[in-house]
């Protein structure tokens, strides 16, 4: 009976076990990784310094001993590893050792004087062992197993135990953070991070990223021919083309010749190729005679329409594929012009605009046109105009952009009608962005279209802010802050005298004396809390600490603590004792540096 009773109680708690795990996973599950849960403490306040290696701060250097005496200096990362460590005994040495660049293997040292002169530079490998001093020549870190040093414009490679690979290089480039190397040493390289050659006589021409990551590239061999390039891989991808278009998604639109006809595939962000989607003689094989089809406006066989020359009266114009109706657009003085140029502003498998024109030597007026092959139409024409068209913005009600080769910007209404010009940049924060082969980057004028006004002005430009994930634009009148998102949606007003806000990856800080307000950008809400009294949510160098995944780091001098909070302003962890240095937050690892400073000392802790 004992034996069974046992028994039992050890079922039970095995299934309480397994519950108790089941609950864990999900609540691990269901954290948002956009959110801090952790502040942990990686070195006790007892270092004379600690500062980032350099400036994207994934590694941290920190210094115990004397700064005039002998000292031991660590190199951490944001996984609390102490990867380097080396010393340095300045009753001996000359020339301090400052850490300039590390990564696991190991670190570059400035070597400086007194007056933070630099005399050369030293590496030294993770048992802080020299493998490499240079006087002359300026070195850099690649990746974990190699740098490169620079003098008089030309490169030496090295791996990490400091032997060189490659010396007397130029034409030094990188791609796909760092992992593939092009340079020209006697002739062209491309390498991969183990230092192995990957392709011979070949040229990368485009490296094809998203959120500032390498997706694939496109390489062209010495026949001009161009390749689809795997960077998971490190190899080329299917059959060569002729030419190619990166399509708004990140796709590649490329065009064969096979018999003298022209067919154009799909190639994925994968490097996979979708089956053929166009035919020049599928498509065109039912056109009547006395048109003569401008093939530079065959994209696939989406298409409503192409652009036609009439042989008949000698004019040019768009071509309805199912009815073969034709539209005349402009007529030609002479019939010997033999060529029509026809200049890409935007393509995808849906949507495309493509420029052709006329000049006064072929037309009796200067023509510029926009057409849409999709929907066979004009979408946009001036005439007798001296500007050529550089870019172009189209958005979803009509109105246009149209960037000119001189720089300058002209809206236009759904009509075609000139609206206004500009030698900013013009957005329209009301309207979604249909076609944009250039992008609103740079600061710009607002106009509306529901209040038919310019929001803002030259004096007042939009700032674009590109801290966030969002991308934020935002312009001050008298009265109010406004805030808008990539697509130009406003989504804040704040009030000119709260209008002081810092912006992290996902939320927007904004401090209005005691009272603290976190945007989540997310789920768009706000949170709002008050400080404390003596409170300050600035580091060292009085910076407001940016709100990366929705931290809130408070310091009060006169408390003498640090607290972390979450957006929320729920306390994290309360640091005694301690106020801030600094905060680096790392995308990449979504992890930050936290330097604290107890009197003289300094401390550092990782936030997760």
């Amino acid at each position: 009976m004992k034996k069974i009773f046992k028994n039992r109680v050890v079922q039970i708690c095995l299934v309480l076990v397994i519950i108790v795990a089941l609950l864990a996973v999900w609540f691990f599950n269901r954290t948002d990784k956009n959110v801090i849960t952790r502040v942990s403490k990686v070195l006790w306040a007892k270092y004379y310094k600690v500062e980032c290696v350099d400036n994207d701060c994934k590694y941290v250097a920190a210094y115990k001993g004397e700064d005039t005496g002998k000292s031991t200096v660590k190199i951490i990362d944001l996984n609390r590893k102490t990867v380097i460590k080396y010393t340095m005994d300045y009753t001996k040495d000359e020339l301090k050792k400052v850490p300039v660049s590390a990564t696991s293997k190991y670190a570059i040292l400035a070597l400086k004087d007194d007056k933070d002169y630099t005399h050369g530079y030293s590496v030294v490998n993770s048992k802080g062992k020299e493998v490499l001093n240079e006087e002359k020549t300026t070195l850099y870190a690649i990746t974990d197993k190699y740098f490169y040093g620079e003098k008089d414009t030309l490169y030496t490679i090295y791996d990490y135990k400091g032997n060189e690979l490659f010396k007397d290089v130029s034409d030094l480039k990188f791609y796909n953070d760092k992992k593939i190397i092009t340079f020209v040493s006697d002739k062209l390289n491309i390498i991969d991070e183990n230092s192995e050659r990957i392709l011979n006589d070949y040229e990368i021409i485009s490296d094809v990223k998203e959120d500032n990551k390498t997706l694939y590239l496109v390489v062209k061999d010495k026949e001009n021919a161009y390749y689809y390039f795997d960077v998971n891989k490190n190899k080329i991808v299917g059959d060569s083309f002729y030419s190619y278009v990166i399509m708004s998604d990140n796709r590649l639109l490329v065009t064969r010749k096979s018999n003298n006809e022209i067919k154009k595939y799909v190639i994925d962000t994968n490097g996979k190729e979708k089956e053929e989607i166009s035919s020049k003689n599928k498509m065109t094989e039912n056109i009547k005679e006395g048109y003569e089809v401008v093939e530079d406006t065959i994209l696939n066989a989406n298409q409503k329409g192409v652009l036609v020359r009439n042989t008949k009266d000698n004019s040019l114009g768009t071509y309805e594929l199912k009815t073969g109706d034709y539209s005349k657009i402009f007529d030609f003085k002479d019939t010997s012009l033999t060529q029509i140029n026809v200049y890409n502003l935007y393509e995808s498998l849906d949507t495309a605009r493509l420029e052709v024109g006329c000049s006064k030597t072929y037309c009796n007026d200067e023509v510029i046109t926009v057409y849409d092959p999709f929907e066979n139409t004009i979408v946009f024409k001036t005439v007798n105009s001296e500007k050529e068209i550089r870019y172009y913005r189209e958005y979803n009600n009509g109105y246009k952009v149209i960037t000119y080769k001189d720089k300058s910007y002209s809206l236009f209404d759904d009509k075609g009608e000139f609206v206004l010009s500009s030698i900013d940049n013009i957005v329209i924060p009301d309207q979604k962005v249909l076609v944009d082969d250039e992008g609103s980057d740079s600061n710009v004028i607002l106009y509306s279209v529901k209040e038919k006004k310019t929001l803002n002005n030259s004096e007042s430009l939009a700032l674009l802010d590109k801290t966030s994930n969002y991308k934020l634009y935002r312009y001050f009148d008298d009265e109010k802050m406004y805030l808008f998102d990539k697509d130009g949606e406003l989504f804040k007003e704040i009030p000119i005298a709260e209008s002081s806000v810092t912006v992290g990856d996902k939320y927007i800080l904004n401090q209005a004396k005691k009272k603290v307000t976190v945007y989540d950008l997310i789920n768009n809400t706000e949170s709002k809390f008050k400080l404390d009294d003596g409170d300050s949510l600035d580091d060292e160098n009085s910076a407001t600490i940016a709100p990366n995944k929705g931290m809130v780091v408070v310091s009060n001098k006169d408390e003498d603590y640090v607290k972390v909070l979450n957006y929320k302003g729920k306390k994290v962890r309360k640091i005694k004792k301690s106020t801030v240095k600094t905060v680096n937050y790392d995308k990449e690892s979504n992890k930050a540096f936290l330097i604290t400073k107890t009197g003289k000392n300094f401390g550092l802790y990782i936030i997760k």
